[in-house]
This record gives C-alpha cells, structure tokens and sequence, in this order.
C-alpha cells in the first residue's frame, strides 16, 4: 500500500513538472486570455459596425430631406403657370361682356312720322291711325243709370299689327267737361254689344272699324270738347272739337 501512494505522488509531480515545462501557448491561461481578446474585439467590431450602419441612416435621411426641399420650388413654379391661365381665362370673360354692350348700344333706326297728328272737319289723321268722328252725339243712361255722352266714329288702323279701337282712342283722345277730363264708362241695353266690340275687338292693319266711346257727364247742358294728341311730342293739339249736349 505504502508502494501504491508513493507511485501516485511520483506521477503527480511528474505531471506538475510538466505543465511547467510546457510553452505558454499550450498553457490555459494563455489561452482563457486570447479568448477573452478575441470576444473583446469582436464586441468591438459589432459596435463600429452598428454606428457606422446609424450614421449611413442619417446620411440617407439628410438627403432625402434635401431633396425633398428641392422639389418644394417646382410645385410652386407650376402654381404659377395655372395662375397665369386663371388670369388669361378672366381676360377672355371681361372682353366678351363689352362686346356685347357694344352691340346693345348700337343706335336703332328711328322710324321718321310724317304726320304727328292733324285734326280738320272732324278728321283726326296720323300715320299711325285715322279717327272720323260722327255727327252722331248722344246722351244715355250707362249701366248705373247716370248720364253718359256716347260719341260714334270711324277708326282705320295704320299700323303693322293687331290694335284695339278702345286702346288708341283713349290715348289719343281726351274729353273735357268744365276744365274736368271725363272717364270712360260701361253700356247697357242695345249700346252694349256697341261698345263692348269696340273696347275688345282687335282691328287687323289697313282695315276700318265702326266703334264708339262713351263716357260719364256731370252736367247735361254744358258743353263737351274734345282733344287730340301729337304722337311725336304727347302734346295734344291746338285743334279741338266742340261737342254740345242740347
């Protein structure tokens, strides 16, 4: 036994011995420190490599904000131009109105009247129309049962177009009574379909028509003038047409 132990001792100093005698690149500690080297520069490396891919980031980001702030003048440049043919498009409608105020204000052919009205021999004359007025004066009762002067007539229409006798005659012709003008009024009995046609009835150009106007009288006896208008100045004439009721 006392063999055995010492053999064991032998063999563990030989073997201190020899780790000693060993190069100290076969040692573990040399090769614990080489690996820890290692692992330190390749921590080292991860890190370069990671800053170096963040500020490529930042480089990449820088450029594209240039570049989009050089877009930014383009936009605006294109604005521009619209706005140009926004103000070409308001020229061509302020040019177009003006034309056409032009053409409104172009001067219509005035039509030349060669007679503005004459009365003579009971006769009232224009170029627009003739008046013959009868000899037949007479004094009614109109619808309400007052006194009315109804005066007869011959109306021949000069004109280009339909007219109604009542229509021309009650601007053309103007009754009086004591400085009072006299208002038209409503027929009853046979006077009726008389002055109804003649405050309806249309008359064609060139063609005659037998009417009449009646009107209401405050006084019976007194006498009844009757005027005539110009109708180029509105100016009634100085002929006029005395009308007696007795």
């Amino acid at each position: 036994m006392k063999r055995e132990n010492n053999n064991n001792r032998s063999r563990m100093t030989r073997e201190a011995f020899r780790r000693r005698k060993q190069p100290f690149y076969k040692k573990k500690s040399f090769l614990i420190s080489i690996i820890l080297i290692l692992v330190i520069i390749i921590g080292l490396f991860i890190i370069w490599k990671v800053n170096s891919s963040n500020n490529s980031n930042n480089e990449s980001t820088e450029q594209t904000t240039h570049k989009i702030e050089k877009v930014k003048p383009k936009k605006t440049t294109k604005k521009k131009k619209t706005t140009k043919k926004a103000n070409k498009a308001e020229k061509v409608t302020k040019e177009q109105p003006e034309q056409k105020v032009q053409k409104q204000e172009e001067p219509k052919q005035e039509v030349k009247i060669q007679n503005p009205g004459t009365y003579n021999d009971l006769v009232y004359d224009t170029d627009w129309y003739t008046f013959k007025i009868s000899n037949e004066v007479k004094l009614i009762k109109d619808a309400n049962g007052d006194a009315a002067l109804m005066v007869k007539y011959n109306y021949t229409n000069k004109t280009n177009s339909n007219e109604v006798p009542q229509q021309v005659q009650n601007n053309a012709i103007m009754l009086k009574q004591n400085d009072q003008q006299l208002s038209p009024t409503t027929a009853t009995g046979d006077n009726a379909s008389l002055i109804n046609s003649t405050n309806s009835g249309q008359v064609l150009p060139g063609k005659s028509f037998d009417g009449a106007l009646l009107v209401k009288v405050n006084d019976t006896t007194s006498e009844v003038t009757m005027y005539f208008k110009n109708i180029q100045t509105n100016a009634w004439l100085d002929s006029t047409q005395p009308l007696k009721l007795d």
